[in-house]
């Protein structure tokens, strides 16, 4: 399960919740984790996210509590932690001030990060971004690149679109070494083996992830896993 990225949103359903969903992913030795910090408008995303992002916000989140958070999170797991937000997020809890130690990537949906404040930012491709942009995001390092499937919002794909496959071949002739993870509309085993057939170096799954454990909980994220391995 190394090439596979899971995101969840810190401290939702609760903080109790959320650390046992993390113990989960460490059992099945999934390679990443994405940790959505929550902002009041997260407008890429589709409505189940956004209502975990909204959740999280009225419980009171401080930028205290995310540093203990992640604190606590490199102390327990061994799997990647990559942080996920917008501009707002980065903002509303200094994570430029974070230490680096506490996260090991950071995706920020709207805005570009300097990758000399922030901890090897992970950039997202898709077929609307120029060569240009593609070739200065390639420049800094990255534990992979974030593919988006198909152009939407999360949550909103019955399957898996193609517009990824060309998006790898640009970034390839680029930089051919780079690792490339697949999200947007992944769901399931099939669709996992699919896009690695064709180029994709991982898969990101969220909305369908987040689902699962609001239907059935610990033990229904648990099965999930067991069917992608």
């Amino acid at each position: 399960m190394e090439n596979l990225a899971i995101f969840t949103v810190l401290n939702y359903p609760s903080q109790e919740e959320f650390f046992k969903i993390l113990d989960v992913l460490e059992s099945r030795k999934v390679g990443y984790v994405e940790i959505g910090i929550p902002v009041t408008n997260p407008y890429v995303d589709g409505e189940l996210i956004q209502q975990a992002h909204q959740a999280v916000i009225k419980d009171g989140l401080t930028k205290e509590m995310v540093e203990d958070a992640l604190k606590t999170i490199k102390e327990r797991y061994s799997f990647k932690v990559i942080l996920m937000t917008y501009k707002e997020g980065v903002e509303l809890f200094d994570i430029a001030k974070l230490s680096h130690s506490l996260y090991d990537g950071i995706i920020c949906v709207d805005q570009t990060l300097d990758p000399t404040i922030f901890n090897q930012p992970v950039y997202i491709y898709n077929e609307d971004v120029s060569t240009e942009v593609v070739t200065n995001y390639l420049q800094s390092d990255s534990l992979f690149n974030y593919v988006m499937s198909g152009r939407g919002k999360t949550g909103t794909f019955d399957a898996v679109p193609t517009e990824y496959i060309e998006t790898i071949k640009r970034i390839k002739t680029v930089k051919p070494e780079d690792k490339n993870f697949i999200g947007f509309g992944i769901k399931a085993k099939e669709d996992i083996l699919e896009v690695l057939k064709n180029g994709a170096d991982g898969a990101i799954i969220g909305t369908e992830f987040l689902k699962i454990h609001g239907k059935d909980g610990i033990v229904g994220i648990e099965t999930y896993l067991d069917s992608l391995a």
